[in-house]
Protein backbone atom coordinates (compact mmCIF):
# COMPACT_ATOMS: atom_id res chain seq x y z
CA UNK A 1 0.00 0.00 0.00
CA UNK A 2 3.07 2.17 1.00
CA UNK A 3 4.12 2.21 -2.86
CA UNK A 4 0.67 3.12 -3.94
CA UNK A 5 0.70 5.75 -2.15
CA UNK A 6 4.21 6.61 -3.09
CA UNK A 7 2.88 7.34 -6.76
CA UNK A 8 0.23 9.66 -5.88
CA UNK A 9 3.33 12.22 -4.38
CA UNK A 10 2.67 15.22 -5.99
CA UNK A 11 5.56 17.22 -7.30
CA UNK A 12 6.15 20.79 -5.83
CA UNK A 13 6.84 23.46 -8.78
CA UNK A 14 10.78 24.29 -8.08
CA UNK A 15 12.65 27.92 -8.81
CA UNK A 16 12.75 27.62 -12.91
CA UNK A 17 9.76 26.91 -12.86
CA UNK A 18 6.35 29.27 -13.57
CA UNK A 19 3.57 29.59 -11.94
CA UNK A 20 0.07 29.27 -13.25
CA UNK A 21 -1.83 32.94 -13.40
CA UNK A 22 -4.33 31.92 -10.78
CA UNK A 23 -7.63 34.38 -10.08
CA UNK A 24 -7.89 35.13 -6.65
CA UNK A 25 -11.57 35.78 -5.08
CA UNK A 26 -11.26 39.53 -2.87
CA UNK A 27 -14.19 38.46 -0.59
CA UNK A 28 -12.35 35.06 -0.03
CA UNK A 29 -9.33 37.04 2.00
CA UNK A 30 -8.30 40.01 3.85
CA UNK A 31 -6.53 42.48 2.19
CA UNK A 32 -3.94 45.23 3.59
CA UNK A 33 -2.28 46.40 0.65
CA UNK A 34 -3.67 45.73 -3.20
CA UNK A 35 -2.69 47.69 -6.30
CA UNK A 36 -4.54 50.86 -6.97
CA UNK A 37 -5.92 49.16 -10.24
CA UNK A 38 -7.68 46.16 -8.52
CA UNK A 39 -8.49 47.45 -5.32
CA UNK A 40 -12.25 47.86 -6.66
CA UNK A 41 -12.70 44.34 -8.50
CA UNK A 42 -14.28 41.51 -6.64
CA UNK A 43 -11.74 38.84 -8.50
CA UNK A 44 -8.11 39.46 -9.79
CA UNK A 45 -4.72 37.20 -11.58
CA UNK A 46 -2.08 37.00 -9.28
CA UNK A 47 -0.53 38.82 -11.99
CA UNK A 48 -2.23 41.86 -10.78
CA UNK A 49 -1.47 41.31 -7.44
CA UNK A 50 1.91 41.64 -8.21
CA UNK A 51 2.18 45.01 -10.10
CA UNK A 52 6.00 44.59 -10.64
CA UNK A 53 7.23 43.54 -7.67
CA UNK A 54 8.42 40.00 -6.22
CA UNK A 55 5.71 38.07 -3.98
CA UNK A 56 6.19 35.39 -1.54
CA UNK A 57 3.54 33.26 -2.15
CA UNK A 58 3.09 30.94 1.36
CA UNK A 59 0.81 28.51 2.62
CA UNK A 60 -0.44 27.96 5.62
CA UNK A 61 -2.82 25.55 7.65
CA UNK A 62 -3.44 25.98 11.47
CA UNK A 63 -3.57 21.53 11.40
CA UNK A 64 -0.15 21.87 11.22
CA UNK A 65 -0.66 22.52 14.79
CA UNK A 66 2.93 24.21 16.77
CA UNK A 67 4.59 24.07 13.16
CA UNK A 68 1.48 26.69 12.41
CA UNK A 69 2.28 29.22 15.01
CA UNK A 70 5.75 29.30 14.24
CA UNK A 71 5.61 29.57 10.45
CA UNK A 72 3.05 32.56 10.72
CA UNK A 73 5.07 34.19 13.13
CA UNK A 74 8.01 34.04 10.60
CA UNK A 75 5.87 35.40 7.90
CA UNK A 76 5.00 37.99 10.21
CA UNK A 77 8.84 39.26 10.82
CA UNK A 78 9.89 38.44 7.17
CA UNK A 79 6.91 40.78 5.99
CA UNK A 80 8.17 43.86 7.25
CA UNK A 81 11.85 43.34 6.33
CA UNK A 82 10.86 42.18 2.72
CA UNK A 83 8.68 44.98 2.05
CA UNK A 84 11.51 47.68 2.74
CA UNK A 85 13.21 45.43 -0.12
CA UNK A 86 10.88 46.04 -2.36
CA UNK A 87 8.33 42.63 -2.18
CA UNK A 88 4.95 41.52 -0.93
CA UNK A 89 3.46 38.86 0.77
CA UNK A 90 0.22 35.99 -0.01
CA UNK A 91 -0.34 33.62 2.31
CA UNK A 92 -2.61 30.73 0.91
CA UNK A 93 -4.75 29.20 3.92
CA UNK A 94 -7.51 26.58 4.36
CA UNK A 95 -9.03 28.72 6.82
CA UNK A 96 -12.44 29.76 5.84
CA UNK A 97 -12.94 33.49 5.05
CA UNK A 98 -15.35 34.14 7.55
CA UNK A 99 -13.18 33.19 10.18
CA UNK A 100 -9.42 34.88 8.91
CA UNK A 101 -10.86 37.77 10.87
CA UNK A 102 -9.88 36.15 13.99
CA UNK A 103 -6.41 34.59 12.07
CA UNK A 104 -5.60 38.07 11.74
CA UNK A 105 -6.41 39.33 14.81
CA UNK A 106 -4.77 36.85 17.19
CA UNK A 107 -1.37 37.10 15.20
CA UNK A 108 -1.33 41.07 14.16
CA UNK A 109 -1.07 39.94 10.68
CA UNK A 110 -0.02 42.83 8.19
CA UNK A 111 0.01 41.20 4.71
CA UNK A 112 -2.38 39.74 2.79
CA UNK A 113 -3.91 36.38 3.36
CA UNK A 114 -6.54 34.37 1.20
CA UNK A 115 -8.55 31.31 1.47
CA UNK A 116 -7.45 28.79 -1.05
CA UNK A 117 -10.76 27.14 -1.92
CA UNK A 118 -10.34 23.39 -1.31
CA UNK A 119 -6.71 23.78 -1.40
CA UNK A 120 -7.12 24.49 -5.70
CA UNK A 121 -3.96 26.68 -5.76
CA UNK A 122 -1.67 24.53 -3.46
CA UNK A 123 -2.66 21.60 -5.52
CA UNK A 124 -1.73 23.41 -8.95
CA UNK A 125 1.36 23.99 -7.33
CA UNK A 126 2.12 21.02 -5.98
CA UNK A 127 2.20 21.09 -2.43
CA UNK A 128 -1.42 19.08 -2.11
CA UNK A 129 -3.09 16.18 -3.18
CA UNK A 130 -6.18 14.34 -1.99
CA UNK A 131 -4.27 10.81 -3.37
CA UNK A 132 -0.98 11.75 -1.40
CA UNK A 133 -2.27 13.22 1.99
CA UNK A 134 -0.23 14.68 4.86
CA UNK A 135 -2.48 12.90 7.53
CA UNK A 136 -0.98 9.44 6.10
CA UNK A 137 2.40 10.81 6.54
CA UNK A 138 2.76 13.13 9.56
CA UNK A 139 1.67 12.45 13.18
CA UNK A 140 -0.77 15.00 14.40
CA UNK A 141 -2.47 16.35 11.30
CA UNK A 142 -5.60 14.54 11.01
CA UNK A 143 -6.95 16.57 7.93
CA UNK A 144 -6.22 17.36 4.28
CA UNK A 145 -4.15 20.09 4.17
CA UNK A 146 -1.45 21.70 1.78
CA UNK A 147 2.37 21.31 2.25
CA UNK A 148 3.98 23.98 4.10
CA UNK A 149 5.63 25.57 0.89
CA UNK A 150 6.90 29.21 0.53
CA UNK A 151 7.78 30.89 -3.39
CA UNK A 152 9.38 33.65 -4.51
CA UNK A 153 7.71 35.46 -7.87
CA UNK A 154 8.65 37.95 -10.43
CA UNK A 155 7.17 39.47 -12.67
CA UNK A 156 6.77 37.31 -15.18
CA UNK A 157 5.57 34.61 -12.63
CA UNK A 158 8.56 32.93 -12.69
CA UNK A 159 9.28 31.12 -9.44
CA UNK A 160 13.24 32.64 -8.02
CA UNK A 161 12.81 30.73 -4.83
CA UNK A 162 11.11 27.58 -3.51
CA UNK A 163 11.17 25.95 -0.27
CA UNK A 164 8.63 22.77 0.93
CA UNK A 165 8.88 21.32 4.13
CA UNK A 166 7.95 17.82 3.09
CA UNK A 167 8.72 16.19 6.68
CA UNK A 168 7.75 19.39 8.69
CA UNK A 169 11.34 19.63 10.02
CA UNK A 170 12.92 23.09 8.84
CA UNK A 171 11.57 26.12 7.96
CA UNK A 172 12.18 28.50 5.53
CA UNK A 173 14.59 31.41 6.14
CA UNK A 174 13.70 34.96 5.98
CA UNK A 175 17.65 35.84 5.56
CA UNK A 176 17.69 33.52 1.94
CA UNK A 177 14.61 34.96 0.63
CA UNK A 178 16.18 38.63 1.00
CA UNK A 179 19.07 37.42 -1.03
CA UNK A 180 16.72 36.09 -3.65
CA UNK A 181 15.07 39.25 -4.01
CA UNK A 182 17.99 41.19 -3.73
CA UNK A 183 19.52 39.51 -6.25
CA UNK A 184 16.37 39.78 -8.51
CA UNK A 185 16.16 43.85 -7.97
CA UNK A 186 19.99 44.07 -8.83
CA UNK A 187 19.62 42.19 -12.40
Amino acid sequence: MQNSIEQNRPKALQASNFVPNFKLIRANGRWTTLPKNIEHLPNFALSELMLFRPLVLSFFSPSWNNYAEIHLELMQKAHKRLKNIGADILVLTDVAPDDLDTLVSKYKLTFNICHDQENAIAEKLGVFSKDYPIWHRITGISNEVPLPATFIIVGNLLIIYSFVDDDFESIFSIKEMEAFIKLYRNK
